[in-house]
């Protein structure tokens, strides 16, 4: 890394080797960059989407890849978010920002939704996507990390009789856009500890079906299972790779 690419990097706050590492070899491993993709990070304001981004804005600092990064905030409910700390972290990473407004909590109260994560997702993945498309990004990037692959392994196993997971890397026919998902080997603790050590403005969840959910269960039993069998969401992990995800390498 050449002195101008450190310069770069030490204009914003710095991650841990260890994220930065994981998140490389997700990438590497499943191909999820190419030179002069343009690439829209779903930012929610939580500690996953800003792990995320720093992990990548510092990739583009390092990397002989091109790409370019952008960002896209949707706000699901009817209160006015203060956005000015998301912002002043962007702009500091010089990544542009893109605003939403859709009524998603408006809707699963109506409906009374039985599945509010589930719809919720499919709502912000679509807005995410039809942003993407009109502001010319040809790949959208989640905040899905280790924890979330083997909640949601858990919860297709308990609900479907399933052994499976969203893709890693997913090309959507419809929308024409990548959906890439870089944290999918780290763990949601190491990104807590990573978001305290750098202070970073977590924006507070204004998610109103979030205090209890299946994935809240399926998190309780995951942290059984770990308390006697420590290696259990590796070995979930590594069970799926060998028997759905495609590895490029």
């Amino acid at each position: 890394m050449n002195s101008e690419t450190n310069n770069i990097c030490n204009d914003f706050p710095q991650l841990s080797r260890k994220i930065s590492r994981l998140v490389g070899k997700a990438i590497y491993d499943f191909s999820m960059i190419e030179e002069n993709d343009k690439i829209l990070i779903g930012f929610s304001g939580g500690k996953d989407s800003f792990i995320l981004t720093l992990a990548l804005r510092t990739l583009q600092a390092r990397s002989p890849i091109k790409f370019k990064l952008g960002a896209c905030y949707i706000n699901q409910s009817n209160l006015t978010q203060e956005l000015s700390d998301i912002q002043t972290f962007l702009a500091k990473l010089n990544i542009p920002l893109i605003t939403r407004f859709h009524p998603t909590f408006q809707i699963i109260t109506e409906r009374k939704e039985k599945s509010p994560c589930s719809l919720c997702a499919n709502f912000r993945r679509g807005l995410l996507a039809t942003a993407a498309s009109e502001c010319g990004y040809n790949k959208i990037a989640l905040g899905h990390h280790k924890d979330d692959v083997v909640q949601t392994v858990l919860l297709n196993l308990l609900h479907t009789g399933n052994f499976k997971c969203f893709e890693p890397s997913l090309f959507m026919t419809k929308s024409k856009i990548t959906v890439i998902r870089p944290l999918v080997y780290v763990e949601e603790r190491n990104i807590l500890l990573e978001s305290e050590r750098l202070n970073l403005p977590i924006l507070q969840s204004s998610c109103p079906f979030g205090s209890h959910t299946q994935r809240n269960e399926a998190q309780e039993i995951i942290e059984y299972l770990e308390a006697k069998h420590t290696d259990v969401k590796s070995n979930i992990l590594h069970a799926l790779i060998k028997s759905q995800w495609k590895q490029s390498t």
